[in-house]
């Protein structure tokens, strides 16, 4: 017996000094004495072969590294999640890949575990939400025959943990995910398609919010100073913005393509509950908001909660919404009063130039061009990357053509809302096809090059557009 206890108490003795050479209970992440020195020197190796894309190699000296000094470097981590990419595109065996691919889990596993004192030693925001969401789409992406249980179940974890800081690639992971998990069980999974869109909606827009601001920040900031490295920076928020949209359009692709809840579906659920909720703030915010997405602002449903919402606490959605139940009626300059409370209300970047784009439509169906693109441009103001804005007011141009008394240079606006078209498409991909088919219209009603060389104008020379329009475009 007191042998048994003398071995447990070397063993318990030998795994604390191992734990404090190692730093994982002190600050000697690197190991103390010769112990250090090692580590040093597995870190080169290591670092090497990384750089030399050598994985084998590197898996000898990275596989130490991650037993004996799991938080001497962050790109322990890093590196390894490269290593076993690589050797898992490398290998054929179908055992040793999956062997492999249990490793990767691993190291995301082990990442999350020391994330306190891995963020300790570095300037960049690593956190367990985010570190959780990758290993999903690794594992979804590697793992033969995974689980859409587990799959959909760290996706949803992290997606919690993170919120708004939801890397936009794993919020849309978690539609995906979920409107699988509806059509596999419509009956179970319900409620919970429809509350995971509601977040991955609002979660998104926290994200191009967020890029948004750096945008603006080193835009402004490039020209105050001049320096390369803030234009940079501003281009590659602009490329993250483009990405971020996209996943926004897949995210309400997924709920819309899971037969979830079509506007009329909506309207049978929620119609029926709303004047015994007319009181309850949080169910008339969650219908408003789940309609409002959806496109579904002509239902009675949102329609009757925005009011009763807006009686209780006036918000941006639910003046939005007020706003159509009277441009349902026919009481237009009502209806403007309460788009434009709307966006007074509205904090968030990217939905208050949303709603500037929709009150702009309103305007554009009811053929008062001009101010359909004052709230184009109020929307591009707020968020330059608008396609749909650009495409708004070329729609605008190519409705109202003429200007003058000569149908030929009439023909001309077509250029200026084809300028707007190819302006649409570069800068936001979302709406490349949409814009090229208008393109293709709009270029039939352009004038003949010789019509237009009869009245002077020959290729490339400016033309002003005249009328409300007031715009310069080139003859082409």
């Amino acid at each position: 017996m007191k042998k048994i206890i003398s071995a447990f108490l070397f063993t318990f003795a030998a795994l604390s000094v191992s734990a404090q050479i190692n730093g994982i209970d002190n600050d000697n992440r690197f190991g103390v004495g010769e112990d250090s020195i090692h580590c040093i020197e597995l870190i080169s190796i290591c670092n090497t072969n990384v750089k030399n894309k050598s994985y084998t190699d590197a898996y000898v000296s990275w596989k130490e590294l991650f037993n004996r000094y799991p938080v001497a470097r962050v790109d322990t981590y890093t590196n390894g999640i490269k290593i076993l990419k690589g050797l898992i595109a490398e290998e054929t065996d179908e055992q040793k890949k999956l062997d492999y691919i249990n490793e990767l889990m691993a190291v995301y596993d082990q990442q999350i575990k020391y994330i306190d004192k891995l963020q300790a030693i570095t300037k960049t925001k690593i956190t367990a939400g985010n570190t959780l969401g990758k290993k999903a789409l690794d594992y979804i992406k590697f793992m033969p025959e995974a689980s859409l249980d587990s799959a959909y179940a760290m996706v949803s974890q992290s997606v919690s943990m993170e919120k708004g800081m939801s890397e936009y690639n794993i919020t849309q992971q978690l539609m995906k995910l979920s409107a699988q998990k509806y059509k596999k069980d419509p009956a179970g999974h319900g409620e919970s398609v429809i509350q995971d869109y509601l977040d991955a909606s609002v979660y998104i827009v926290d994200v191009l919010d967020k890029y948004n601001e750096r945008i603006a920040f080193y835009t402004k900031r490039y020209e105050e100073l001049r320096d390369p490295k803030d234009s940079v920076q501003a281009e590659q928020y602009r490329k993250a913005i483009n990405a971020a949209r996209i996943a926004r359009s897949n995210i309400d692709g997924y709920f819309i393509n899971s037969g979830a809840a079509s506007c009329d579906d909506l309207e049978a659920i929620y119609a029926p509950k709303i004047e015994e909720n007319k009181d309850n703030i949080a169910y008339l915010n969650k219908v408003i908001s789940l309609m409002s997405m959806l496109k579904c602002t002509n239902q009675d449903a949102y329609l009757t909660a925005s009011e009763y919402a807006l009686a209780i606490e006036p918000t941006a959605k639910a003046a939005m919404g007020c706003g159509y139940r009277y441009f349902k009626r026919g009481e237009i300059e009502k209806a403007m009063e309460f788009f434009d409370q709307a966006i007074e209300l509205e904090h968030s970047v990217t939905n208050k130039a949303d709603m500037c784009y929709k009150v702009g439509a309103v305007y554009m169906n009811l053929k008062k061009y001009s101010k359909a693109r004052e709230y184009a441009r109020k929307a591009l103001e707020l968020n330059p990357q608008f396609g749909e804005a650009y495409i708004l007011i070329a729609q605008c141009y190519a409705a109202a053509p003429n200007w003058g008394n000569d149908n030929v240079l009439n023909g001309c606006t077509y250029f200026a809302a084809i300028d707007k078209l190819q302006r649409a498409k570069a800068v936001d991909p979302t709406v490349k096809d949409e814009a090229n088919k208008l393109i293709a219209q709009y270029s039939k009603y352009t004038p003949a090059k010789d019509e237009l060389f009869m009245r002077g104008y020959n290729e490339g020379k400016s033309i002003t557009i005249g009328g409300w329009i007031n715009e310069t475009t080139t003859i082409r």
